[in-house]
């Protein structure tokens, strides 16, 4: 019998499959292409999440947690009441919180606050009924076990730690049902004295802050707190503020631009400030000013104390400055940099255009500028730098009043491209910053600019109701420039017009300062360049007060000198505190950039320095434990009372009807969408080209 042929021919090397083989692996396929497909929505679900979900926002206030672990409880907060005390220079404050816990629970309470960049926290206080328990300064962690021990046991205990950059963290343990306690902590700090005026500035809260994905990956990296109370509900958190002025020289009366005040006029050496305690009132900087009146003697101030067996000085001078019409004669370049993220949204980007606008009036045609700009990338204008050329002037005005604030604040890419791209060595480079410093990477940025510096200078413009004054002080302080304010739109004007006068007028650079005692610490030990109407803050601890110091620098290219008496020094408290505060900012500065083993040598320095001076570090804390127990057992959650929006950000529009719109500076909006955009397209192509590999498959 002949066999029948097949009508397929098959070569040697391959086999026909069996049909269920065929169908399982077209079943093995089908699943594969469906995960991938769900991988991919699952993408754009993620990427949309961060467009969609309720943003991440400022900082926290109250957090109270529950014994039982299933309640949670909001807290009361009764009141912020702020003492302050100017003497001098030298600001010391007292702020009481007090809060009380509404439930039938013990509770636990944990806050976060902002204070001045430049506050030393020395002081802790806690009051609950008659009890009053005092702090005591430790290691940080030995402070944190042992208010940990305290809390397990039962008592009442308080600590107050570091948390990062310029904010500082509460904890209380053991609140009892309806009981009110008390946190009070001192802080003092030396003001800011620019163009014959001094300026005290205390933030009630802090813009969010926006950290690159990065940073997540670094294992020294501590996250901002973020919490703000949403638009939809009352303000809370008041605040009330006293000053008794006593500066020790005639001035003019004191101003505040950022809130109503109540000035009471004692003498003209001594004036009283009050300020109401309102809600509405605590979403922004409070701002309080107050001018020299015109003197012929040269600014020189010289304060002395004895501390522990040693001399410390706190010296402020007004060296020799050129004055305005005293022209550069070098060619100048300037690149102003303007933030556009998110957190610039409302009063903010409208005082930045107005300030960016001001500043191009001033550009003169044989100046060189380009504008940069940046959320979470950076752009530029100009390939290069343009001539103040009017057209060129004119393309510049255009691309300001077109810019939009939105997406992330990444800046280290707006730096590297602000501070790399050099091209004319002869032309003096000046880079200005304008944003909110809304970022929490600001040791990376610090880094950026000692790195790519150069020749440049760098100036830093914060604008809004609540910027990041840590971040602009240092930033400038390492760039060899200067910062300015402006959270008013009235102040526009005013500040960038002190601000160009700096740029066009020489700085004293190469600056030199000598007591004729080797053996003594003299900070900052790289002293700044000095502009127009700055004066030059220096503090020195030495075995013996000297007699005298010789200032040195160049001005406008010419050896510049000045002997300055120290004989008319006056006792004042403080001094040894504000050189403490100096040298522990080095040190901790000197250890984030140093390897493991010169940590740990930094680390030792600056821990014993802030246990003799008694300073709440990076690496101290202060604690307080009454050593009666009061409860027994029992398990602690969390509940959070946050602050106030910043004021002037859109989130206090409530007509948009959407929770806080100002944190979305903490994702990038636009790039997370359009993300999402490209993932859903390319799930559709697959999805479309797998039903065609499906048909086309031979069954």
């Amino acid at each position: 019998m002949k066999q029948s042929m097949s009508p397929f021919v098959v070569a040697d090397d391959y086999r026909i499959q069996p049909m269920k083989r065929i169908q399982g692996q077209l079943k093995m396929k089908k699943l594969l292409h469906d995960v991938f497909l769900l991988s991919i929505l699952l993408m754009l679900w993620f990427c949309s999440e961060s467009v969609l979900a309720e943003p991440e926002q400022s900082f926290s206030s109250l957090w109270l947690n529950a014994q039982d672990g299933q309640e949670s409880h909001p807290a009361e907060v009764l009141s912020t009441v702020i003492d302050m005390s100017v003497s001098g220079p030298i600001l010391r404050a007292t702020v009481k919180q007090r809060f009380r816990n509404p439930s039938q629970n013990w509770l636990e309470g944990i806050y976060s606050f902002p204070l001045p960049e430049q506050a030393a926290v020395d002081q802790l206080r806690m009051r609950v009924g008659d009890r009053l328990i005092e702090g005591e300064i430790q290691e940080k962690q030995a402070a944190k076990q042992a208010y940990q021990q305290a809390k397990d046991k039962g008592q009442r205990a308080s600590l107050l730690s570091h948390h990062r950059t310029n904010i500082f963290t509460t904890s209380v343990a053991n609140i009892g049902p309806q009981d009110e306690i008390t946190v009070e902590f001192e802080y003092q700090q030396v003001l800011d004295f620019r163009d014959h005026q001094y300026t005290l500035r205390f933030p009630m809260v802090t813009t969010p802050q926006f950290t690159p994905g990065r940073m997540r990956q670094d294992k020294d990296f501590v996250e901002p707190v973020n919490l703000t109370r949403d638009v939809r509900t009352a303000p809370g958190n008041p605040v009330e503020i006293h000053v008794e002025l006593t500066p020790g020289f005639p001035i003019e009366q004191p101003t505040s631009l950022s809130h109503p005040v109540t000035v009471t006029a004692r003498n003209e050496e001594h004036y009283s400030i009050h300020l109401q305690g309102s809600a509405a009132l605590s979403n922004r900087d409070f701002i309080l000013s107050w001018k020299l009146k015109p003197a012929e003697k040269p600014m020189v101030s010289i304060l002395r104390e004895e501390y522990q067996g040693e001399s410390y000085g706190l010296m402020m001078v007004m060296p020799p400055q050129a004055q305005p019409g005293e022209q550069h004669t070098q060619a100048r370049e300037l690149i102003w940099v303007l933030d556009v993220s998110g957190s610039m949204q409302g009063e903010s980007i409208e005082q930045a255009r107005s300030a960016m606008l001001k500043a191009l009036s001033r550009l003169r045609p044989e100046d060189y500028f380009n504008i940069l700009y940046f959320n979470t990338q950076a752009y530029q204008l100009f390939p290069d730098p343009r001539s103040g050329h009017p057209a060129n002037l004119n393309l510049a005005r255009d691309k300001i009043l077109q810019l939009e604030a939105e997406g992330g604040t990444d800046m280290r890419p707006a730096l590297q491209l602000a501070l790399t791209r050099k091209t004319h060595s002869e032309r003096l480079r000046q880079v200005i910053f304008v944003t909110d410093g809304a970022v929490s990477n600001e040791a990376e940025l610090f880094g950026e600019i000692q790195h790519n510096l150069g020749d440049s200078r760098l100036f830093t413009v914060g604008i809004g109701s609540a910027p990041n004054s840590y971040f602009m002080r240092k930033a400038a302080l390492a760039g060899r420039g200067s910062f300015t304010y402006i959270s008013q739109p009235q102040e526009v004007n005013r500040k960038i017009d002190h601000l160009v006068r700096k740029l066009e007028t020489p700085a004293l650079t190469d600056l030199g300062f000598d007591i004729n005692d080797p053996m003594a610490s003299i900070l900052p030990a790289t002293l700044p360049d000095l502009y127009l109407g700055e004066p030059l803050y220096i503090a020195f601890k030495a075995e013996h007060f000297p007699g005298s110091a010789d200032l040195t620098g160049t001005l406008n290219g010419m050896p510049a000198s000045m002997r300055v008496p120290l004989q008319a020094s006056r006792q004042h408290k403080g001094v040894a505190v504000e050189w403490a505060r100096r040298k522990l900012s080095e040190l901790v500065d000197q250890h984030q950039q140093a390897d493991a083993e010169e940590q740990a040598s930094l680390r030792e320095q600056a821990l014993a320095i802030a246990l003799a001076h008694h300073q709440v570090s990076p690496f101290t804390s202060l604690v307080a434990v009454d050593q009666e127990p009061v409860r027994a057992g029992g398990e602690l959650n969390t509940q959070h009372i946050p602050a106030n929006a910043p004021k002037g950000s859109v989130s206090q529009t409530p007509s948009t009807g959407q929770g806080i719109r100002l944190a979305r500076t903490a994702t990038d909006n636009r790039f997370s969408f359009l993300s999402g955009l490209l993932f859903l397209a390319l799930a559709v192509v697959l999805h479309i080209t797998g039903k065609a590999l499906r048909r086309q498959t031979p069954c």
